[in-house]
């Protein structure tokens, strides 16, 4: 009986030493904790942190330029004529040689038909005065003018052909239609145009760019052209050495690698690459603080933030290119950037 008693007085002082261990862990755990959250009776600031790294840096920079056909030809009359007949409307294939309109005729006609009179005249004159010449009837000299005469009369026949022959407004190459400007009845004037034809098979874009963006480019620098959700790679062709007097800018063309279903004139996203480097240091733009003119972050050092002025480079897409002051392997305030301050006390938590 006594042994029974004794068993359970054990039993139960066991238990109550193992709840006091469970209680004073318990309670220590809770001091740590809060040893942590406090440095000198100060409140710590529970942040995220960042590990710098080095990376490949692309810098691409976005402007608005249209498409053009790199072969065109502005179609235009040699004469002053009624337009008689068109026979094409934009849009239309063409090919070298088509006839697209008639001008009236009725003019040409009439002095192609004079010049050819006038022609065959001076032939049949120069013929007689050769025989005149043979029968010792007239001088050597008379037959040379009357061959220079038929010179000049051909030169004038031919001229009229020619006329004639342009008429017919042509095509001189393969290509569309993308502008007209005359119908049946207007009047087609020498040097204006009537017709713009284009090669949609080989066509770049061209856009302005600002002096300071052009000075940095290279022919060849890559290019991303956007239009209707897809993406054609291009590379820069040629850029104009000299500025545009109106606007300062510098006319830059960009070559396409494949084709497109663009029409010349249309509106286009290009970005182009002006700067590409290895080993930059490029960090997420939510870890800055800016203040004034100047931009911080801030360095994760035992448990405390300390603030760090950096020189920042160009940013794009959330992402900032550090030029100086931050180095591989330092590990920055990331969530929180906005509570800390120099020397903070910081509680480290983990990024969900």
């Amino acid at each position: 009986m006594k042994t029974n008693k004794r068993f359970m007085l054990f039993l139960i002082i066991l238990i109550f030493s193992v709840l006091i261990m469970i209680t004073y862990k318990k309670n220590n755990k809770k001091l740590d904790s809060e040893e942590i959250k406090t440095v000198a009776g100060i409140q710590a600031i529970p942040v995220t942190s960042y590990v710098v790294e080095r990376s490949y840096w692309d810098y691409w920079k976005t402007y608005y330029g249209k498409i053009r056909s790199v072969s065109e030809q502005s179609i235009t009359a040699y004469v002053r004529e009624f337009v008689s007949a068109v026979y094409v409307d934009v849009g239309d294939k063409v090919s070298a040689g088509q006839v697209l309109c008639e001008l009236e005729k009725i003019t040409q006609t009439t002095e192609l038909a004079s010049q050819l009179t006038d022609f065959q005249n001076a032939k049949r004159d120069l013929e007689r005065k050769k025989r005149l010449y043979d029968a010792g009837g007239i001088s050597k000299k008379e037959v040379e003018q009357a061959l220079a005469l038929l010179n000049e009369r051909r030169a004038r026949l031919q001229e009229a052909q020619t006329t004639m022959h342009r008429t017919a407004i042509r095509s001189s190459m393969e290509g569309v239609v993308i502008s007209k400007d005359i119908d049946v009845g207007e009047v087609a004037e020498p040097g204006i145009e009537l017709f713009r034809l284009a090669d949609l098979n080989k066509l770049e874009v061209e856009v302005m760019l600002a002096s300071s963006d052009a000075v940095t480019l290279d022919v060849g620098s890559p290019c991303r052209i956007l239009c209707r959700n897809t993406i054609t790679r291009g590379s820069v062709k040629r850029i104009d050495p000299e500025a545009q007097s109106e606007t300062g800018m510098y006319k830059t063309v960009i070559s396409l690698e494949r084709p497109v279903n663009l029409y010349p004139g249309t509106f286009v996203e290009i970005q182009i690459r002006l700067d590409s480097r290895k080993n930059t240091i490029v960090i997420p733009d939510d870890l800055l603080r800016r203040e004034r003119n100047e931009v911080y972050v801030f360095i994760i050092k035992e448990n405390q933030a300390f603030k760090r002025k950096i020189v920042p480079g160009r940013a794009q897409d959330g992402l900032l290119e550090v030029r100086s002051e931050l180095e591989e392997g330092e590990i920055l305030v990331r969530r929180g950037v906005d509570q800390v301050y120099d020397g903070a006390p910081i509680l480290e938590e983990v990024s969900p």
